[in-house]
């Protein structure tokens, strides 16, 4: 698995209490795919690989366990039912429509508070928020940037997917010279 438990855990604390976060439960190749999902991270696992303390708190925050076909915005003991197939339909658009995926690596930077990552090929630079990137078990594991946006680790029974935060055209401009740059790996 490449989810990291604790990082997922706090992630989910922290949406909890501010926008909310999206869980829903779709059947993929026979076996049942629990989808978390925010603005900035997305994770997919089978759920027989969740981890019970993750569970325990999807469980605590809807007052039930959600079933396949089903999908909810839990927020600050409010419980919404979403449409299914749009929140599915969504998460399959937004990361399977995409036009370039480069390799990344974390580098041994930080610039105002966020990671570093720079794509192995390009070398690309984007900053990534340390919390976000907590979810992710990527040492040693190949990452993939995906259109320049969204970072993506996978493996058979887990998926995360990161959002880069945007950057000003100041910070633009000085990622662009980074990105002429080839730092030593973390």
């Amino acid at each position: 698995m490449v989810v990291d438990e604790k990082g997922l855990l706090k992630a989910m604390k922290a949406a909890y209490k501010t926008a909310g976060y999206k869980v829903a439960v779709n059947v993929e190749d026979d076996c049942d795919k629990v989808i978390l999902s925010t603005d900035m991270w997305t994770v997919v696992i089978d759920r027989e690989e969740l981890p019970c303390k993750v569970l325990g708190m999807i469980a605590e925050h809807l007052r039930e366990i959600p079933e396949p076909g089903t999908a909810f915005h839990v927020k600050n003991h409010e419980t919404q039912a979403e449409m299914f197939n749009i929140v599915v339909d969504a998460l399959q658009h937004d990361f399977t429509q995409t036009e370039k995926v480069v390799l990344v690596r974390k580098i041994n930077l930080t610039w105002g508070g966020y990671s570093l990552w720079q794509g192995a090929s390009d070398k690309q630079v984007v900053k990534v928020a340390p919390e976000f990137e907590d979810l992710m078990l990527w040492s040693g594991k190949v990452v993939q940037l995906i259109d320049g946006k969204t970072l993506m680790i996978g493996d058979a029974t887990s998926r995360a997917y990161i959002s880069c935060t945007t950057t000003s055209a100041t910070e633009q401009e000085l990622l662009a010279h980074l990105s002429k740059v080839e730092w030593p790996y973390g």
